[in-house]
Protein backbone atom coordinates (compact mmCIF):
# COMPACT_ATOMS: atom_id res chain seq x y z
CA UNK A 1 0.00 0.00 0.00
CA UNK A 2 2.90 2.74 1.02
CA UNK A 3 4.59 1.34 -2.24
CA UNK A 4 1.72 2.32 -4.63
CA UNK A 5 0.93 5.76 -3.24
CA UNK A 6 4.48 6.79 -3.09
CA UNK A 7 4.53 5.35 -6.97
CA UNK A 8 1.04 7.74 -7.34
CA UNK A 9 3.57 10.99 -5.98
CA UNK A 10 5.75 9.80 -7.97
CA UNK A 11 3.91 10.03 -11.41
CA UNK A 12 2.19 13.17 -10.31
CA UNK A 13 5.38 14.91 -9.61
CA UNK A 14 6.70 13.61 -13.23
CA UNK A 15 3.57 14.51 -15.22
CA UNK A 16 3.72 18.08 -13.47
CA UNK A 17 7.64 18.79 -14.30
CA UNK A 18 6.54 17.33 -18.06
CA UNK A 19 3.44 19.39 -18.43
CA UNK A 20 5.86 22.70 -17.63
CA UNK A 21 8.48 22.13 -19.28
CA UNK A 22 6.06 21.45 -22.44
CA UNK A 23 4.22 24.71 -21.48
CA UNK A 24 7.29 26.72 -21.30
CA UNK A 25 8.51 25.45 -24.72
CA UNK A 26 5.31 25.42 -26.82
CA UNK A 27 3.85 28.42 -25.52
CA UNK A 28 6.16 31.15 -26.89
CA UNK A 29 5.99 29.20 -30.00
CA UNK A 30 1.67 29.10 -29.90
CA UNK A 31 1.55 32.87 -29.05
CA UNK A 32 3.97 33.85 -31.99
CA UNK A 33 1.61 31.32 -34.16
CA UNK A 34 -1.67 33.67 -32.64
CA UNK A 35 0.22 37.22 -33.51
CA UNK A 36 1.17 36.19 -37.07
CA UNK A 37 -2.79 33.98 -37.55
CA UNK A 38 -4.17 37.78 -36.42
CA UNK A 39 -1.76 39.89 -39.00
CA UNK A 40 -2.60 37.01 -42.20
CA UNK A 41 -6.68 37.62 -41.10
CA UNK A 42 -6.01 41.64 -41.57
CA UNK A 43 -4.73 41.21 -44.64
CA UNK A 44 -6.81 38.69 -46.16
CA UNK A 45 -9.62 41.07 -45.30
CA UNK A 46 -8.18 44.01 -47.01
CA UNK A 47 -7.27 42.00 -49.83
CA UNK A 48 -11.42 40.94 -50.04
CA UNK A 49 -12.03 44.17 -49.76
CA UNK A 50 -13.48 45.92 -53.31
CA UNK A 51 -11.33 48.84 -54.50
CA UNK A 52 -12.13 52.33 -52.74
CA UNK A 53 -14.54 54.40 -55.17
CA UNK A 54 -14.72 58.05 -55.79
CA UNK A 55 -18.16 57.95 -53.66
CA UNK A 56 -17.18 56.16 -51.00
CA UNK A 57 -14.09 57.94 -50.64
CA UNK A 58 -16.28 61.17 -50.09
CA UNK A 59 -18.50 59.88 -47.83
CA UNK A 60 -15.51 58.25 -45.51
CA UNK A 61 -13.90 62.14 -45.68
CA UNK A 62 -17.11 63.58 -45.19
CA UNK A 63 -18.39 61.55 -42.26
CA UNK A 64 -15.58 61.75 -40.29
CA UNK A 65 -14.53 65.27 -41.05
CA UNK A 66 -11.23 67.51 -42.00
CA UNK A 67 -9.83 67.51 -38.47
CA UNK A 68 -10.55 63.56 -38.01
CA UNK A 69 -9.24 62.73 -41.32
CA UNK A 70 -6.00 65.01 -40.49
CA UNK A 71 -5.70 63.39 -36.96
CA UNK A 72 -5.82 59.54 -38.65
CA UNK A 73 -3.47 59.88 -41.48
CA UNK A 74 -0.77 62.29 -39.48
CA UNK A 75 -1.13 58.78 -36.93
CA UNK A 76 -1.15 56.23 -39.21
CA UNK A 77 2.27 57.86 -41.08
CA UNK A 78 4.25 57.89 -37.88
CA UNK A 79 5.22 55.74 -35.46
CA UNK A 80 4.96 55.71 -31.79
CA UNK A 81 8.52 57.55 -31.69
CA UNK A 82 7.44 60.52 -34.17
CA UNK A 83 9.38 58.52 -36.94
CA UNK A 84 7.74 58.33 -40.19
CA UNK A 85 6.65 54.98 -41.15
CA UNK A 86 5.69 52.88 -43.95
CA UNK A 87 1.78 52.51 -44.36
CA UNK A 88 0.10 49.74 -46.03
CA UNK A 89 -3.03 52.26 -47.32
CA UNK A 90 -2.09 55.52 -48.53
CA UNK A 91 -5.14 57.16 -47.17
CA UNK A 92 -7.08 56.95 -43.82
CA UNK A 93 -10.28 56.57 -46.00
CA UNK A 94 -8.89 53.17 -48.00
CA UNK A 95 -8.41 52.32 -43.99
CA UNK A 96 -12.29 53.08 -43.05
CA UNK A 97 -13.37 51.24 -45.66
CA UNK A 98 -11.26 48.10 -44.99
CA UNK A 99 -12.07 47.08 -41.53
CA UNK A 100 -15.93 47.66 -42.69
CA UNK A 101 -15.08 44.64 -44.51
CA UNK A 102 -13.61 43.41 -42.15
CA UNK A 103 -16.04 43.69 -39.58
CA UNK A 104 -19.18 42.67 -41.58
CA UNK A 105 -18.81 39.35 -40.93
CA UNK A 106 -18.57 40.08 -37.55
CA UNK A 107 -22.19 42.08 -37.83
CA UNK A 108 -23.47 39.79 -40.45
CA UNK A 109 -26.52 38.88 -37.89
CA UNK A 110 -26.92 42.23 -36.25
CA UNK A 111 -29.51 43.91 -38.01
CA UNK A 112 -29.38 47.56 -39.37
CA UNK A 113 -31.67 49.32 -37.36
CA UNK A 114 -29.81 47.73 -34.18
CA UNK A 115 -26.02 49.26 -36.08
CA UNK A 116 -27.98 52.32 -36.92
CA UNK A 117 -28.82 53.08 -33.36
CA UNK A 118 -25.23 52.68 -32.40
CA UNK A 119 -23.71 54.85 -34.94
CA UNK A 120 -26.33 57.54 -33.46
CA UNK A 121 -24.89 56.54 -30.20
CA UNK A 122 -28.42 55.12 -28.89
CA UNK A 123 -27.73 52.76 -26.25
CA UNK A 124 -28.13 48.89 -27.09
CA UNK A 125 -27.47 45.45 -25.35
CA UNK A 126 -25.16 44.74 -28.41
CA UNK A 127 -23.63 47.97 -28.19
CA UNK A 128 -19.99 46.45 -26.94
CA UNK A 129 -20.20 43.36 -29.20
CA UNK A 130 -20.42 45.61 -32.56
CA UNK A 131 -18.02 48.40 -30.79
CA UNK A 132 -15.23 45.59 -30.13
CA UNK A 133 -15.94 43.83 -33.05
CA UNK A 134 -15.28 46.99 -35.70
CA UNK A 135 -12.25 48.29 -33.03
CA UNK A 136 -10.61 44.50 -33.81
CA UNK A 137 -10.81 45.21 -37.53
CA UNK A 138 -9.65 49.13 -37.40
CA UNK A 139 -6.57 47.66 -35.26
CA UNK A 140 -6.05 45.30 -37.91
CA UNK A 141 -6.11 48.20 -40.39
CA UNK A 142 -4.16 50.84 -39.18
CA UNK A 143 -1.76 48.91 -36.90
CA UNK A 144 -2.58 48.46 -33.41
CA UNK A 145 -0.58 50.68 -31.96
CA UNK A 146 -1.84 53.88 -33.99
CA UNK A 147 -5.36 52.81 -32.32
CA UNK A 148 -3.65 53.41 -29.17
CA UNK A 149 -2.60 56.92 -29.58
CA UNK A 150 -5.58 58.08 -31.31
CA UNK A 151 -7.53 60.74 -29.48
CA UNK A 152 -10.87 59.16 -27.79
CA UNK A 153 -13.32 61.49 -30.44
CA UNK A 154 -11.42 60.22 -33.45
CA UNK A 155 -11.62 56.51 -32.39
CA UNK A 156 -15.93 57.16 -31.98
CA UNK A 157 -15.87 59.07 -35.46
CA UNK A 158 -13.73 56.03 -36.95
CA UNK A 159 -15.82 53.46 -35.12
CA UNK A 160 -19.15 55.25 -36.24
CA UNK A 161 -17.34 55.43 -39.97
CA UNK A 162 -16.84 52.08 -40.34
CA UNK A 163 -20.77 51.19 -39.14
CA UNK A 164 -22.36 53.73 -41.54
CA UNK A 165 -19.94 52.46 -44.27
CA UNK A 166 -20.98 48.68 -43.72
CA UNK A 167 -24.66 49.66 -43.74
CA UNK A 168 -24.39 52.43 -46.52
CA UNK A 169 -22.53 50.44 -49.41
CA UNK A 170 -22.35 46.75 -48.07
CA UNK A 171 -25.40 45.70 -46.78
Amino acid sequence: MLKTSARRMTLSGIAVLTSGALLATAAPAAMAADRTQERTVAVEAAEQAPPLTAEQRRFIETGMGPEAMAELEKAMSQGSSGSVQPRAFPIAAAAIAAAAWCAKGALGSIPTSVLSDIAAGKASGKKTYVRNAVIGCIGGEIGGVVWKFLPGWVKDKAVNMVIAFIIKYIR
